[in-house]
Order: structure tokens, then C-alpha cells, then sequence
């Protein structure tokens, strides 16, 4: 991940636009973000220092890849581990915005299921932030690969209802939902839905340690025979046939 992507992933966890530059309005919503009084500001290296000092890193003013990843890691962002050969760095614009649809126990996520929302994806988003709508997943993709994460990984999205995957009831209690917008019976995925799913996917397969057989992505057709019947086939078999290609690379 460049440099420019790391501070537009904090600007967006910061409340701040996400141009990829590090400035004194970004600097000013980081200060906010983790309480460094800035009344006193007399110039950006000097707030630059404040802010590093806060977050135990070296006080140079230079806001470098350390920093950053600091930021993130503080901002309630797992750190990504690269291993194995397999590139996960961050290719998409991904912004967090918290759900209020989430149960107080928390999950230890053992895989993920796919879904398609039959609605747009703003209209998607909207409808998992309003606590009336008693429905969240995890993340959702955009057709450009945009994402929105809705709720941490360790925390239960409402997403698969009444389902069981490999004996196991209640998948809300255990796998993480993926969603995209609309509904795949009636178009193909994007590529560019498809190349971020697979960096979204791959993030995690590495990070939780999960099989590279892909025996725990799964569908909520799947999960739900009979009540649901998300997503279609070859929306399944794109996001498992490219995650392939990239873990035999």
C-alpha cells in the first residue's frame, strides 16, 4: 500500500477528505480523532510532532508509513500481514462506517458468506445504517470496488438470518457477510467488484489463518436453501475462480 493510500484510509476513518495528502485540515481531524489538543497550532510539522507524540512513534513531524500504519492500527483496523507470496495491499478506497444493526457478544469469524442486496449500493449502505432496517453486513462492494465497511470483523452483522453452515446453526454468530449491490440474476458482476472482493477476501483468508481450499466461502443460497437464493452461480464461481487464480499464482 503507497503512502497516499494509507493517509486516504485515514482521512476516512478521521472524518476527513480522502485526497491521499497530508495536510493541516487532516492533521487537525486526526488530532480530534485521538484527543491532541491543537489551540496552540503554530504550524503543521509542529502539530505532526503533537499527534506522533501521542501515538508513542518518533516525534519528527514526518508523517511516514509508520505513522500511518499507527494510525490505522488505532483506528480500529487490524494490521494486514503479508506472507505466503500473495500481494493484499490495498488496491480500493475502503471507508468505515459503523452499523448500529450488531449484537453486543462479539464472533470469532471462521469464514464468509456472499450475498447480493437486490438494492443499489448507496441505497444499500443507507438501509444498514438505520437500526429500523434490523439488516447489516459486514462490508459492501460498489461497482467500481469501492467499499464500506459496516462492521468490524469481531463484531456479529445481522446478515444470514435463520442458516447453518457445515452443521454448524446461526452463521451470524461466525462468518462475516459480503455483499454487492443489486441483484446478480440480472448482471454479472464487475471486475473491478470482482478484483476487490478477492483483496477484501485474501486480507482475511491470511490474517485468520483460514483454508486455501475456500472450504469456508460460502453463499447465503447456501446457508438458507430454500429461503434465499443469493447470489447467482456465476457471481459464486467468478469471486471463487479468481481467488484461485491469485492463491496458485
Amino acid at each position: 500500500m503507497t503512502i497516499q493510500q494509507k493517509i486516504s484510509k485515514i482521512q476516512v476513518k478521521y472524518s476527513s477528505f480522502p485526497d491521499g495528502k497530508w495536510g493541516k485540515n487532516t492533521a487537525k481531524a486526526v488530532a480530534d480523532g485521538i484527543g491532541v489538543s491543537y489551540n496552540c497550532f503554530t504550524s503543521l510539522e509542529s502539530l505532526n510532532k503533537k499527534i506522533q507524540k501521542k501515538i508513542n512513534v518518533k516525534d519528527d513531524g514526518i508523517i511516514g508509513n509508520i505513522t500511518c500504519d499507527t494510525l490505522i492500527e488505532l483506528s480500529g483496523e487490524k494490521p494486514v500481514i503479508e506472507n505466503d507470496g500473495i500481494s493484499i495491499a490495498t488496491k480500493y478506497l475502503e471507508e468505515f462506517r459503523q452499523t448500529p444493526n450488531i449484537s453486543s457478544s462479539k464472533i470469532n469469524p471462521i469464514g464468509i458468506v456472499l450475498h447480493h442486496s437486490s438494492g443499489s449500493f448507496v441505497g444499500t449502505v443507507d438501509w444498514c445504517l438505520r437500526s429500523e432496517s434490523k439488516v447489516s453486513y459486514h462490508c459492501v462492494i460498489n461497482l467500481d470496488g469501492s467499499r464500506v465497511q459496516l462492521a468490524k470483523d469481531n463484531q456479529r452483522a445481522w446478515h444470514a438470518g435463520k442458516s447453518s453452515f457445515k452443521g454448524r446453526s446461526d452463521c451470524n454468530g461466525f462468518m462475516l457477510g459480503l455483499a454487492f449491490s443489486g441483484d446478480t440474476y440480472n448482471r454479472e458482476l464487475t471486475q473491478d467488484e470482482i478484483n476487490s472482493a478477492v483483496e477484501w477476501i485474501l486480507k482475511r483468508l491470511e490474517y485468520y489463518k483460514w483454508p486455501k481450499d475456500l472450504s469456508t466461502i460460502t453463499t447465503h443460497r447456501a446457508v438458507s436453501p430454500g429461503r434465499k437464493d443469493d447470489p447467482d452461480k456465476r457471481a459464486e464461481a467468478a469471486i471463487l475462480n479468481a481467488l484461485r487464480k491469485k492463491l496458485n499464482k
